[in-house]
């Protein structure tokens, strides 16, 4: 019963985690602490539903909304992969609290 509500939790918080850890890394500590996320292309600030990690670029088919300018694989890649990891982590929880 844990184990897909602690999947579900873990893949939610490595997607968040890999887009955060993304953001730093473009930007630097002290940018990634200030302002909102921006279309490298338009620079149009970007809509809390384009932020949701992997859900978005598939959406958007990896493209801006306004001026479709492409978004890079990378990001979608680092945050699969942590969302995957997260999952599989959270479900390893789970089952360990099921016992």
């Amino acid at each position: 019963m844990y184990a897909a509500l602690t999947a579900l939790l873990g893949a939610a918080l490595g997607g968040t985690l890999a887009s955060f850890l993304g953001v730093v890394r473009d930007r630097g500590w002290a940018g990634s602490l200030r302002g909102r996320s921006r279309c490298d292309g338009c620079r149009r600030t970007l809509r809390w539903f384009e932020l949701v990690p992997v859900a978005s670029y598939l959406a958007l088919g990896g493209r801006c909304r306004s001026c479709a300018a492409s978004v890079p694989r990378v990001h979608l890649l680092r945050e699969a992969l942590a969302v995957a990891l997260g999952a599989g982590a959270g479900a390893a929880i789970g089952l360990a609290l099921d016992r």
